[in-house]
C-alpha cells in the first residue's frame, strides 16, 4: 500500500502578504534604489517614477498627481488656478516666473512685494518639485500666500485675479509660501 500523497497546498510554503501599493515607504526604497544620485539610471528612475503615479492613480488615493491630464479627475482641475501643464517645462516655467517678476514691477503693494519673492527661484528638472511646476496652485495655497502677506479680504480677489494672470504653478506658490514664512518668523 503506497501512502497518501500529500495535496498541493502542503507542499507550497505559506504566502507573504504584499504591502498595499500605496505603501509610501516601499516605493520610496524602490526609487532610492534607481536614483541617479546613488549611481542609479535616469532614465530607469524616471520610467518607475511614471509607473509609481500611474499605480497610485489607478489604486485610488494617489499621494501625487501625473503631469499629464489623463488621469486627473475634474474636481482637482476646479481646486486649482487655470493651467496649461505644458508650462511646466523648463524653459516654459522659466518664463512664467520672469512673466510673474515683471507683473510685480507693474502692481501695487503688497502684491510686489510677495511677487518679488520669486526673485531667487530655480526650476527643477525631475522629482517632485518638478511634478509642481506641471500643475497650477491650489487656491487654498492662494488664500495661504495671501494670508501670510496681511492682505486684506477685499484685496484678496485682487490677489486672486494676479494668480490666474500669471498662472500661478504649485511649484511657485510653495516657494512664496516658504518665503513668506521666513520673513514672519523674523
Amino acid at each position: 500500500m503506497t501512502p497518501p500523497r500529500p495535496d498541493k497546498k502542503s507542499l507550497m510554503p505559506p504566502r507573504t502578504k504584499a504591502p498595499s501599493l500605496k505603501d509610501r515607504s516601499y516605493w520610496r526604497r524602490l526609487l532610492a534604489t534607481v536614483h541617479p544620485d546613488r549611481g542609479g539610471d535616469h532614465e530607469l528612475f524616471v520610467f518607475l517614477q511614471a509607473l509609481k503615479e500611474h499605480v497610485e492613480e489607478c489604486a485610488g488615493g494617489s499621494v501625487s498627481k501625473l503631469c499629464s491630464s489623463r488621469h486627473r479627475d475634474r474636481s482637482d482641475k476646479q481646486d486649482r488656478i487655470p493651467y496649461d501643464e505644458a508650462l511646466g517645462y523648463i524653459d516654459e516655467h522659466t518664463m512664467l516666473t520672469h512673466r510673474a517678476l515683471s507683473i510685480a514691477e507693474t502692481v501695487e503693494e503688497p502684491f510686489c512685494g510677495v511677487l518679488r519673492l520669486l526673485v531667487d527661484y530655480d526650476n527643477i528638472e525631475h522629482g517632485r518639485r518638478a511634478l509642481k511646476q506641471c500643475r497650477g496652485a491650489t487656491w487654498r495655497q492662494a488664500g495661504y500666500i495671501a494670508h501670510l502677506s496681511g492682505v486684506s479680504k477685499a484685496e484678496r480677489l485682487r490677489w486672486y485675479e494676479l494668480c490666474r494672470s500669471i498662472p500661478l504653478s504649485e511649484a511657485l506658490a510653495s516657494h512664496l509660501i516658504n518665503r513668506l514664512k521666513i520673513e514672519v518668523a523674523a
